[in-house]
């Protein structure tokens, strides 16, 4: 099996994933990280996709898309979050970008800004920010994988999300 193959078979993780995030942003549970504590906030535009019918994908644009009735209709509808805006907050340092979660492409990641400082050091700070947002990542994306590779602990956590969708 090549590489393309294997990727294209695993791509339903990314979206489980990126609808694991938004039920933890929602509920308020955060997700604690050794460096604290990460709180996580989907923002606009989101798409969901499903894995049949005919109208598999629906985007949803506007002030918080993910709180909309359509959001909670296409989750009902067994869609899952497939790319979202989404915003990253630990303590009082947040970032944001745009995150695919079929191939885990990464766009328009906005980082602190570091204020007036010595262009060298302004550097430095950036991509210390940008590393630190890969961390982040790298570290929701293993929280999730243990917990979903766990089978009793995930069923119980699907009945959460389940309940979510049906409260939502």
């Amino acid at each position: 099996m090549g590489v393309l193959e294997l990727i294209q078979q695993k791509a339903f993780l990314g979206k489980e994933f990126l609808t694991w995030l938004w039920f933890k942003s929602e509920t308020g549970g955060g997700v604690n990280l050794k460096g604290g504590a990460i709180q996580a906030e989907i923002l606009g535009p989101i798409v969901l996709d499903a894995q049949y019918g005919d109208a598999r994908a629906t985007g949803l644009k506007g002030e918080s898309p993910a709180t909309s009735p359509e959001a909670r209709t296409a989750l009902v509808e067994g869609k899952k979050l497939k790319k979202a805006k989404i915003r990253l907050k630990r303590e009082d340092v947040e970032w944001v970008a745009t995150l695919d979660g079929e191939n885990f492409n990464l766009a328009g990641l906005a980082i602190p800004n570091p204020g007036r400082m010595p262009f060298e050091d302004m550097m430095a700070l950036r991509t210390e920010m940008m590393l630190e947002f890969e961390h982040i990542i790298e570290g929701l994306m293993q929280a999730f994988l243990e917990l979903r590779l766990d089978a009793k602990e995930w069923a119980k956590e699907l009945a959460r999300i389940q309940t979510w969708v049906r409260e939502k």
